[in-house]
């Protein structure tokens, strides 16, 4: 399964998890309202009051449903909280591999584009398509090393060819689409198994 996928799902089931704890909240709330009503009638009444087995049981049932709910809640948020950071794990790890891509790139351009400014104030000849890279690399540096070789007009020259080849241009990965595209060994969440495997067959029918 799939990062994205799997927090999609968590996602989903805390939203479920927290309505059904908040739905059993909400009752027990209306169950003790109802017992103060009937304790006050009681006092008013002059009668004494006494919780009796059936409330006592429902409030435990209710008690205990919330517990269990919050328990798998609590479940949830930490293997949300586990799959958002193996997410930034391999975003952070693919980003910084792109940077160093993109600094060693950086350092064979620059290598480069000083050979070229060698060449050229020597009085050398070179394609113009490294000039202009020159020119783009550092403008100062170009018109120095033109300077230089108005000054080395005379001897021999040599004919140099292109320090670049056919250049393809390099797509990097999205990181973020990287990193929730990455498979976890993390399962659906319990209870959504038998929904996706009923979904899974209803699509190959």
């Amino acid at each position: 399964m799939k990062i994205g996928e799997a927090q999609k799902a968590y996602r989903q089931q805390l939203g479920l998890l927290r309505g059904q704890k908040r739905d059993y909240v909400n009752q027990q709330k209306e169950h003790r309202e109802k017992m103060e009503q009937a304790r006050k009638k009681s006092e008013e009444q002059g009668v004494t009051f006494e919780l009796s087995e059936a409330y006592l049981e429902r409030e435990k049932e209710l008690q205990e449903k919330i517990d269990e709910l919050s328990g798998q809640i609590k479940d949830n948020e930490k293997t949300l909280d586990d799959l958002i950071e193996q997410e930034v794990g391999i975003f952070n790890s693919v980003a910084s591999k792109q940077q160093a891509d993109a600094m060693e790139e950086y350092g064979e351009e620059m290598a480069k584009c000083l050979e070229i400014a060698r060449r050229i104030s020597r009085g050398d000849h070179v394609p113009a398509q490294d000039e202009k890279k020159l020119m783009d690399f550092n403008m100062e540096i170009y018109q120095m090393a033109k300077e230089m070789a108005a000054m080395n007009m005379e001897g021999k020259h040599k004919e140099w060819e292109s320090l670049w080849g056919e250049e393809e241009e390099k797509e990097y990965e999205d990181p973020f689409e990287a990193s929730q595209n990455a498979e976890t060994n993390v399962g659906m969440p319990e209870g959504m198994e038998t929904t996706a495997e009923v979904a899974v067959e209803t699509a190959s029918e």
